[in-house]
C-alpha cells in the first residue's frame, strides 16, 4: 500500500478542511502496469485548475551503467505508508513495491519510458508463431545477495509462487499453463491462450525473481538487485546496503533508509533539518514555501493514482448505477481540485491520460448537484438516503468529511466510521463488507480489476468483462486499444466507483541528490541512479 497526502484548503466559502489521500496498490488485482511512462496523449481541457502547476527539479533519468560506484554515503528517502509484510508473493501493497522492487528484487524484463518491452534479469524472450510460447534466456553471472547464482530454477519456483492460489499473481500471470526450465539459464513458458499482457506484467511484481524455496519473506528479502536488505524497524523504518557484487555494478551510495512519516508536517520537518534526502508524496499546501527556497528541488511527475470513491455494487442501493451515478454528479470535483492548489487531473474514469485507451469522459456524469438530488428522487430515495463510509484509521478523517459535506447536500447523510488498516485490509478488500470507502489506487493499467467480479468493489458487467478479456488476446496493439476504450467508456457510464482525481506525485530533494525518480514514486522508487554531488 502507499499513501501520498495533501492538505486541503477550500477556496469556495465553505468550510476549510485538510486531507491525506490513502494510496492503495493491490498487486492481485490483474492489473498491467507502467509506473514511470511519460504521457503520450495529454487530457481534454477540464478548466483552468485542472492542470497542475509547473514541475520543476532535475533531469531524474536513473543511471544503469556506469556508475562511479563506492561512494559511502547513505540515501534518507521519506515515505508515507509502511509495508505491513514484505512478502511480495502473498501480500497486496504497492509499499512493499517502493522499496523493494529495482532496489532488491529485479524483474524478468522492464520497461522503458515509453513503457517499451526491454531486459531485466533476461533478455527479451523468444515468441512462437501462435503466440503460446516465450522462451527467456537468463542474465550470465547474476547472484543473489547471499552468494548463489541465479538459475532458471529460480525463475520457475518464483513465477509459479506469484501464480499460485492466493499468490499476487494469479491474475497477472492466469494464462501460463506451465513454466520449465530447460537447463541453467533458459525458462520456457507456455501459456493457455495469447495474453497481450504478459511481457508487461513481467516487469511488474509478478515478474520479481527470488531464490528457489525462499523463506521468512514475511520479515526480510534477498534478491539480486543493487541493494541488500539490512533491517526493518517496525513503525519506522527500513534500511539497505549497497551490494558490492551486483551485476550490473556497484551503485553510488552506500545504501538507503526508507524513513515512514505519518504526519506531514514531521516528513517537512525532517527534510528541512537534513534527516531526510528525499521527500516523497509531499502535502501540496507544504509545497509552497519549497518551490521558492534554492536549498530544495521540487519535481512533479506523472502518476496513475487514481483517487477513487469506491461503491459496494452489491449491496443497495448501491446495487443501483442510478443512485451511483447521482453520488458522482454531487461531489464538485473542480472545487477538490482546488483544494489541492491546482495539483492534479480530473478524468472521469478509471485510465489515466498516459494509457493509450484514455479518453476524458469527464462529461459522463458532470457536477450537478439538482440533477443528482432528482436522480435520487426517481430512484426513490427522495426522503434521504443514509450510508456508512468505511475510512482507515492510520489517515485523518478530512477527506471522508468533505465528501460527507458535499452529500449532506443532496440528501444524503454519511456515517463515518474510522477503522484500522489490519481491518480495512480484511473487512472491505477482503470481504467487501462496506458501503462506501476512499482509496487511491497507484497501480498502472489497472483497468482488469473493473473485470474481476470478485474485486472489493463487487462490480459485475459481463460486457465488460468481455471487452477486457477479448483485448487481452487481440492481435493488434490498435484493436486492443479500441476494445479496452469501449470498455472504459461502459464502466464510466456504470459509475462503479467515483475517480475524484488524479493525483499529482510531489517529490522534493535537496540540491545534491540527483538520479532519484519522480514518477509514481508511491508504488516503486528505483534508486539504482542515486548519487551525490560534491
Amino acid at each position: 500500500m502507499s499513501r501520498p497526502s495533501a492538505r486541503f484548503t477550500r477556496r469556495s466559502g465553505r468550510t476549510a478542511l485538510t486531507a491525506t489521500l490513502l494510496a492503495l496498490a493491490l498487486a492481485g488485482a490483474a492489473c498491467s502496469d507502467d509506473d514511470d511512462a511519460e504521457p503520450s496523449t495529454g487530457p481534454a481541457s477540464t478548466g483552468p485548475a485542472s492542470t497542475a502547476p509547473a514541475s520543476t527539479g532535475p533531469d531524474t533519468t536513473p543511471v544503469a551503467t556506469d556508475r562511479p560506484g563506492g561512494g559511502d554515503r547513505v540515501v534518507n528517502v521519506g515515505a508515507v505508508l509502511e509495508p505491513t509484510s514484505l512478502d511480495i508473493t502473498t501480500a497486496a501493497g504497492a509499499a512493499q513495491d517502493q522499496v523493494l522492487l529495482d532496489n532488491v528484487y529485479e524483474t524478468l524484463l522492464t520497461a522503458g519510458p515509453q513503457s517499451e518491452i526491454q531486459p531485466g534479469l533476461a533478455a527479451v524472450p523468444d515468441v512462437s508463431d501462435d503466440a503460446l510460447v516465450y522462451t527467456f534466456t537468463l542474465q550470465d553471472g547474476v547472484t543473489f545477495h547471499d552468494g548463489s547464482d541465479l538459475t532458471a530454477a529460480d525463475v520457475v519456483w518464483s513465477l509459479d509462487a506469484f501464480r499460485a492460489e492466493g499468490g499476487t499473481g494469479a491474475v497477472d500471470l492466469a494464462s501460463v499453463a506451465s513454466v520449465e526450465a530447460t537447463d541453467d539459464l533458459t525458462v520456457v513458458l507456455t501459456l493457455s491462450q495469447p495474453d497481450n499482457d504478459l511481457l508487461f506484467n513481467l516487469t511488474r511484481r509478478s515478474g520479481a525473481v527470488l531464490a528457489e524455496d525462499a523463506s521468512g519473506l514475511e520479515n526480510g528479502a534477498v534478491g539480486t538487485g543493487p541493494f541488500v536488505f539490512e533491517e526493518w524497524n517496525r513503525g519506522l523504518s527500513i534500511t539497505l546496503s549497497r551490494y558490492d557484487e551486483y551485476w550490473g555494478g556497484p551503485v553510488a551510495v552506500g545504501g538507503a533508509t526508507f524513513t515512514y512519516y505519518t504526519d506531514p508536517n514531521a516528513a517537512v520537518t525532517a527534510l528541512t533539518t537534513g534527516d531526510v534526502d528525499i521527500l516523497t508524496g509531499i502535502n501540496t499546501d507544504l509545497v509552497g514555501p519549497l518551490q521558492d527556497d534554492p536549498d530544495f528541488v521540487v519535481s512533479q511527475g506523472t502518476t496513475n493514482g487514481e483517487f477513487t470513491l469506491g461503491f459496494n455494487n452489491s449491496r443497495k442501493p448501491l446495487d443501483q448505477v442510478e443512485v451511483r451515478t447521482a453520488i458522482r454528479r454531487a461531489i464538485d470535483k473542480q472545487g477538490l481540485l482546488e483544494l489541492y492548489n491546482g495539483y492534479g487531473t480530473i478524468i472521469g474514469s478509471p485510465v489515466p491520460p498516459q494509457d493509450p485507451w484514455y479518453e476524458d469522459l469527464t462529461g459522463i456524469a458532470p457536477y450537478d448537484p439538482d440533477a443528482a438530488a432528482a436522480a435520487l428522487d426517481a430512484a426513490g430515495y427522495g426522503e434521504g438516503l443514509e450510508l456508512e463510509l468505511s475510512y482507515p484509521d492510520i489517515y485523518p478523517t478530512n477527506a471522508a468529511e468533505y465528501i460527507r459535506s458535499e452529500l449532506e447536500e443532496v440528501g444524503i447523510t454519511v456515517d463515518i466510521v474510522s477503522i484500522p488498516f489490519e481491518t480495512w485490509l480484511s473487512q472491505v478488500f477482503t470481504n467487501a463488507d462496506y458501503d462506501m470507502t476512499v482509496v487511491l489506487h497507484v497501480e498502472p493499467r489497472d483497468i482488469a480489476n473493473y473485470a474481476n467480479p470478485d474485486y472489493y468493489w463487487r462490480y459485475d458487467n459481463p460486457e465488460v468483462q468481455q471487452l477486457i478479456g477479448d483485448a487481452k488476446v487481440a492481435p493488434t496493439a490498435e484493436e486492443a486499444t479500441d476494445l479496452l476504450k469501449q470498455a472504459t467508456e461502459q464502466i464510466a457510464e456504470d459509475s462503479p466507483v467515483d475517480w475524484l482525481l488524479l493525483y499529482a506525485d510531489l517529490t522534493v530533494a535537496t540540491p545534491d541528490v540527483t538520479g532519484y525518480p519522480t514518477n509514481d514514486t508511491a508504488s516503486r522508487f528505483d534508486l539504482s541512479g542515486v548519487s551525490f554531488t560534491e
